[in-house]
């Protein structure tokens, strides 16, 4: 982890390659289809990943990538880059701001770097193991939130996977309040300390690495449903939270219906 600082750098640069692409692309419009899923897929997703790909193989050719839209090579390697080039795609093709590119290095199958970039939203959030969280460049925290009731909650919206339900809908029940679908701005949200829990019930791990740094160099707590750390091969079910204790709170309602396969 010697180069630290010059992946750091090199991440940054990787987001700076991102934002001038996605706001054109929002700005101008384009076309879009649908994945085998149902799920849309743009031709700005494919640019994206195909620039950072060949920007990360020019530099580190000796690292492994996973990306959403074209699969994965080198996963055997201690370094692996791993991106979603449009996080909330839904939103983008939809003409809403809540969507961002995400960005992460794993070393040795857990994440040690994320950033989330979203443009229109005028953010940058950049996690690093060790560090405190970076949103634009200045130290954010999470705040504090020590009861359910208090909490204001993300939840997810995507109805293709949704395998408890049950323990989803407990959890919004015993929240102050909730927002829909915040994807990656709820997790910047969450950092910055707007909001105190996250969940989502379908990611990938494309979907989520980014998120990790991002969230623990705040001073929060994402885990599985499970209460399991993330890597590489977590997924799908994430929670993230402000506190320990309402992280654990939390914890309780979403537990009740996992099976041990989960």
């Amino acid at each position: 982890m010697q180069c630290l600082d010059e992946y750091v750098s090199f991440a940054e640069h990787l987001a700076d390659l991102v934002r001038p692409v996605l706001i054109e692309a929002y700005e101008t419009g384009f076309d879009y289809e649908k994945k085998g899923d149902g799920s849309p897929v743009t031709e700005i997703d494919k640019r994206i990943e195909a620039i950072l790909r060949k920007e990360i193989l020019v530099h580190y050719p000796e690292h492994g990538i996973l990306g959403e839209e074209f699969g994965s090579q080198g996963l055997d390697k201690d370094f692996i880059w791993v991106i979603d080039p449009i996080d909330g795609t839904r939103s983008f093709t939809a003409g809403l701001p809540t969507f961002g590119s995400l960005i992460a290095l794993c070393y040795l199958e857990k994440p040690v770097l994320g950033i989330i970039e979203a443009p229109i939203a005028r953010l940058r959030a950049v996690g690093v193991t060790g560090r405190p969280t970076l949103c634009n460049g200045k130290p954010v925290r999470v705040r504090d939130c020590l009861m359910l009731e208090q909490a204001v909650l993300s939840d997810w919206t995507n109805n293709a996977q949704k395998p408890d339900e049950p323990g989803a809908e407990r959890l919004k029940n015993a929240v102050n309040w909730s927002v829909r679908d915040g994807g990656c701005i709820g997790y910047i949200s969450l950092a910055r300390g707007f909001i105190d829990l996250c969940i989502d019930g379908n990611l990938d791990a494309y979907d989520f690495c980014a998120l990790v740094p991002v969230i623990e160099g705040a001073g929060g707590v994402i885990t599985d449903w499970n209460g399991l750390p993330l890597k590489l091969s977590s997924g799908p079910l994430v929670v993230a939270a402000g506190s320990v204790v309402c992280h654990e709170q939390a914890m309780q309602l979403l537990q009740k219906n996992l099976t041990s396969e989960i």
